[in-house]
This record gives structure tokens, C-alpha cells and sequence, in this order.
């Protein structure tokens, strides 16, 4: 039993009828087809038309359903020619997006780590400004300890003079 055209991927209900219309019913219809004469179907320019009769002959192999065109046949060469291009330009595609995905990545990375590094200097400047400072802290410390030791001295020699004065006016 002939498998109707609504069989083949990409083929809905509206596409279906549109093909019976113009003669094609079933999937062995379609496959049989020259590109040329499945491009007068309306929706059907002759990138889709090389891609369905592609997928109707591919679903009829599956099926164990023989297709009657020569492989000697010109269309048929130029259709496996075309389809041939096709997939090779999908995966050029492909890998041109993967390569842009990684170059994608590794700038990211490449960020990620830069600002890492700018953390670190960073943290690593600040570590800097807090020793200078405690350096400053410290010696400010000392300056004011010596001073107060310098007062207390002087202090004690201002005492000591009164109290000679005081004991020699006695």
C-alpha cells in the first residue's frame, strides 16, 4: 500500500492537500519527482523541493520501497550534488557557531581571571597602605612617648631645682 505524502517530515495537513492537488498523493510521487516539477507547487522554491523529495526517498528506503529514477539520471545527480553541498555547508555552520561559542568562552575567562587578578592587586595594595600605616601609627607612638619621657624628665629636674631652691632658703 502507497504511503500518502503527509507521511513525509516537514508535510502537514495543508501542505498535503496542496500536493494532491497538483498530482502528488503519495510519497513514491514525490520522490520520483524532478525538482523542477515539485518547484510549480506553491511553497515549494527549489531548496524545499530537493529537501522533500530527499526526505521521501529516504522514508521509501526505510520502507524497503524501491525508487524507479537511474542514479544515471542528470537531476538526480544534481540533487545528490546539491544535498551533498548542503549538509557540508550545515557543518561548516556548525562548527563555525562552535568556534565562536569557545572564542566566546575563553573571553570569558579570560575577563574573569583579569579581574581576579585586579582583586588580588588590589587586596595586596591595601595590605601595603595598612602597614605603612601601622609603621606611621607606631612611630607617632614613640615620638609621643619620648616627648612625655622628655616632659617627665624635664619635670623632674624643674622639681628637683625648687625643692634645692626651697631647702637652700631654709
Amino acid at each position: 500500500m502507497e504511503q500518502l505524502v503527509i507521511k513525509i517530515a516537514g508535510i502537514g495537513q495543508v501542505t498535503s492537500v496542496i500536493l494532491t492537488k497538483h498530482g502528488f498523493k503519495t510519497v513514491s510521487d514525490v520522490a520520483n519527482a524532478s525538482i523542477e516539477s515539485l518547484s510549480v507547487v506553491p511553497g515549494f522554491a527549489n531548496a524545499r523541493s530537493l529537501q522533500t523529495i530527499q526526505r521521501a526517498k529516504a522514508l521509501l528506503q526505510t520502507e524497503n520501497v524501491s525508487v524507479s529514477k537511474k542514479v544515471t539520471d542528470p537531476v538526480i545527480c544534481k540533487e545528490k550534488l546539491v544535498s551533498k553541498t548542503l549538509i557540508s555547508n550545515k557543518k561548516a555552520a556548525k562548527k563555525s557557531k562552535n568556534k565562536n561559542k569557545n572564542k566566546v568562552k575563553d573571553k570569558n575567562k579570560e575577563k574573569e581571571i583579569s579581574k581576579n587578578k585586579k582583586k588580588k592587586a588590589e587586596k595586596n595594595t591595601l595590605k601595603l597602605v595598612a602597614k605603612e600605616l601601622a609603621i606611621k601609627m607606631t612611630k607617632l607612638k614613640d615620638k609621643k612617648t619620648a616627648k612625655d619621657k622628655a616632659k617627665k624628665a624635664t619635670n623632674k629636674t624643674a622639681t628637683k631645682k625648687k625643692n634645692n631652691k626651697k631647702s637652700k632658703k631654709k
